[in-house]
């Protein structure tokens, strides 16, 4: 019988009995293994396939508009962007060995944006690559740092707008151009404040040292230079001859500027005289329609083709006449070429209309200052990173207590057959040794 099982093998019985007799050594190999593979994949497998998303909505004043608080258009790529990344780092110390230029390099980080049907708000989502971090809370800290990163990018881009015309500006040009440049700043800070009440009410309160509604500082803005100062201030500028002036901080006007707009309009107020008396002389004649009596005033052929429309005499003649008066009042007795200039157009008077001019470019100028603080509170107060969820979405990684089961089982299974092996030719030695033993001598 012996022999007839050493030929027919094990039965699945004596198998069972082999297992259950190590069945602590079995299952100890399948823990261990269990374990270890457990760990391998948490730490070095998985985190080579492992992907980290989170979206988010970047909130700010002009996000409606997609643009950045000076205009420029926004670009949600350069929420990843180099300087963005960095930045993020130096927000959390833990993100300190992030190597974020491998991960530009590698294209290990990607970023998409998504409109919403429904309200038109925009939707980002980072995707950064697992194998940078020690864990998925390291990749939600620097993925929220970098949406942190650029809610700081536009703050510091608001805090940036300026509204005011510089100095060097100012002074490089005439005084008539600088009457424009100061409508235009005007206009610009009025357009700018009724753009905030717009979006966010005039009893909106904005902290500028202390809370105040937006209706207020529009208020200050608007008693400045309201539309019968900036007529004045026009009508005197042209009237004074003082449009084609220059001056500076150290010489408001410079008494050469001046000497020498004298004598242009001197110039030009004896040429209108002679085109007047020319005038004069055509319509004495009868003559109805003239086209070319400055050409012949100053002394050109008088077959000359026409410089100008076809206009009457007597139109002309009061076009001069007005002209001259302006000239007159400008110069005073100066129009005889002699005497000193005792009209408008004097250094003294010149540099007093020019010290208007910059009182006003001062007022408004702190104005657009104002303005500027204002537009940093408010973007201040209204930018932040809304994250859709609190956690990462992680894609591309496998379960780990998958990887733990599926090697316990295979383990247990190796060890089991292993065990069984060692145990059955230990078995079959000490039988086949039995066998071939030679019986002992009986005992007389």
């Amino acid at each position: 019988m012996d022999a007839e099982e050493r030929e027919s093998g094990i039965t699945f019985g004596e198998l069972c009995h082999l297992i259950g007799k190590r069945i602590w050594l079995v299952l100890g190999i399948a823990a261990a293994a269990a374990v270890l593979f457990a760990v391998l994949f948490a730490l070095v497998f998985n985190p080579m396939t492992t992907y980290y998303s989170m979206s988010f909505e970047l909130v700010y004043p002009s996000s409606a508009a997609r643009q950045y608080p000076d205009g420029t258009p926004f670009s949600y790529r350069n929420i990843i962007s180099r300087t963005m990344l960095e930045a993020a780092k130096k927000k959390d110390e833990r993100l300190s060995g992030v190597d974020v230029a491998r991960m530009i390099e590698e294209d290990h980080i990607s970023v998409s944006a998504q409109t919403q049907e429904d309200d038109e708000t925009v939707i980002y989502t980072i995707n950064v690559k697992g194998s940078y971090f020690h864990d998925e809370e390291t990749a939600q800290l620097f993925i929220r740092s970098v949406a942190d990163a650029t809610v700081d990018d536009i703050m510091a881009r608001a805090a940036a707008v300026s509204y005011s015309i510089s100095e060097e500006t100012f002074n490089g040009n005439n005084f008539e151009a600088r009457l424009d440049l100061l409508s235009e700043l005007y206009e610009t800070l009025l357009s700018v404040y009724d753009g905030w009440i717009s979006a966010y009410s005039a009893g909106y309160q904005v902290t500028v040292g202390t809370a105040r509604p937006l209706a207020d500082y529009r208020a200050e803005v608007y008693g400045v230079f309201v539309e019968g100062v900036r007529d004045s201030l026009a009508t005197e500028c042209e009237n004074g001859g003082y449009s084609l002036l220059y001056g500076d901080e150290e010489a408001i006007v410079v008494t050469e500027a001046v000497d020498a707009r004298v004598r242009q309009l001197y110039e030009e107020y004896v040429l209108n005289e002679k085109i007047m008396q020319a005038l004069r002389e055509l319509s004495s004649q009868g003559t109805v329609v003239l086209y070319a009596a400055s050409e012949q005033a100053s002394g050109k052929a008088e077959d000359t083709a026409p410089s100008q429309p076809a206009e009457s005499v007597s139109q002309l003649l009061a076009h001069y006449t007005e002209r001259n008066a302006i000239i007159a009042s400008q110069l005073g007795s100066a129009v005889d070429g002699v005497s000193e200039p005792d009209g408008t157009l004097t250094v003294a008077r010149a540099t007093a209309f020019a010290q208007q001019l910059d009182g006003y470019f001062t007022k408004l100028n702190a104005a657009a200052e104002t303005l500027s603080d204002v537009t940093t509170a408010i973007y201040r107060q209204n930018t932040f990173a809304e994250f859709v969820s609190q956690n990462a979405d992680s894609s591309g990684d496998t379960s780990v207590i998958l990887v733990a089961v599926a090697a316990f089982v295979v383990v247990f299974l190796i060890a089991a057959i292993a065990v069984c092996a060692v145990s059955y030719a230990d078995r079959r030695k000490a039988q086949e040794g039995a066998s071939v033993q030679p019986p002992a001598d009986k005992e007389e």
